[in-house]
């Protein structure tokens, strides 16, 4: 069964006559314009045919210059973009072996918009990445400090990467998170490195609303309860959040905003018609969590 897949695998590659590449294939090479690429054909066969698959054609490797045939080795002189593609070997049984090849354009790619945040510094909690170009297809990341394995994309369009920092211990060594992205002809590899704590954007803290009056007289007051988001670690004594409220005043429509530490309930004075909340680490002084949605206060 895993033979035939692979041979399906291998049919798929090089038959598929492919304009743009949104996978990394089980068997790739890369290697920088000018410079000579060797593949490699893994077979015990000793009679094989070389072909090359474009996004225009395939064609039969008879040697040139430019490409050097001995054994069950191709030698690729002076790289260029006209060479880049899916090489395949043949013997007479069929299909053998691929290597699909990409320029690495690393050295000569500058741009591009990494951003990872974390919703906390436990283990259990998955780093939150995003990467997107328009010069390329398809995208992987890895945390190499820990050794992980690649990870693709989520439904979401964004990548969750484990770690192993300790949320109790003082974070001495910087997350190193790797990157590799590729289009049809190319590829490219970047680094991106970090202390967690740097991108700590803690979740949505959660929020309950109490409308009271004020004892000794008529005037309303709606006392707010900013509770950390379950992916906060505890104990919050440990942990502390600084909480913040935006409310509308329902008498002039006017905005304001009240800003507290550690105690998780806060009361405001006068009618209020909605109102909506965030936190972040008061030590680390780290991002705002995204605003809650608006909450009617009824």
């Amino acid at each position: 069964m895993c033979q035939l897949t692979r041979v399906i695998l291998l049919l798929c590659l090089s038959i598929v006559r492919l304009s743009a590449l949104n996978f990394f294939p089980g068997k790739f090479k890369v290697g920088e314009r000018g410079t000579d690429v060797i593949l490699t054909c893994h077979t015990s066969e000793h009679e094989i045919t070389w072909k090359h698959q474009d996004a225009h054609s395939i064609s039969k490797i008879s040697g040139s210059e430019f490409e050097k045939i001995s054994g069950r080795t191709l030698t690729l002189m002076d790289l260029d973009e006209d060479q880049i593609g899916n090489y395949t070997c043949w013997s007479q049984q069929g299909l053998e072996d691929y290597t699909y090849l990409l320029l690495d354009k690393t050295k000569e790619t500058t741009a591009f918009n990494l951003k990872c945040t974390a919703e906390s510094f436990s283990c259990t909690e998955r780093i939150k990445c995003s990467w997107r170009s328009d010069a390329f297809t398809a995208f992987r990341l890895r945390n190499s400090r820990d050794n992980g394995k690649w990870v693709s994309e989520s439904v979401d369009g964004v990548f969750y990467l484990p770690h192993s920092t300790d949320s109790y211990s003082e974070e001495s060594e910087r997350l190193q998170i790797t990157g590799e992205a590729l289009s049809a002809c190319c590829y490219m590899k970047t680094d991106y490195s970090f202390f967690l704590r740097d991108i700590v954007k803690p979740a949505n803290p959660n929020i309950s609303i109490c409308r009271v009056k004020d004892e000794g007289s008529d005037e309303q007051i709606t006392e707010v309860e900013v509770k950390p988001p379950s992916s906060w670690p505890q104990p919050q004594s440990f942990f502390p959040l600084t909480h913040q409220i935006q409310y509308e005043n329902r008498d002039d429509g006017m905005l304001k905003t009240k800003e507290w530490e550690k105690d998780s309930k806060v009361t405001v004075k006068g009618l209020i018609r909605k109102l909506r909340a965030r936190c972040r680490d008061p030590l680390l002084v780290s991002q705002w969590s995204e605003w809650t949605p608006w909450t009617n206060v009824n």
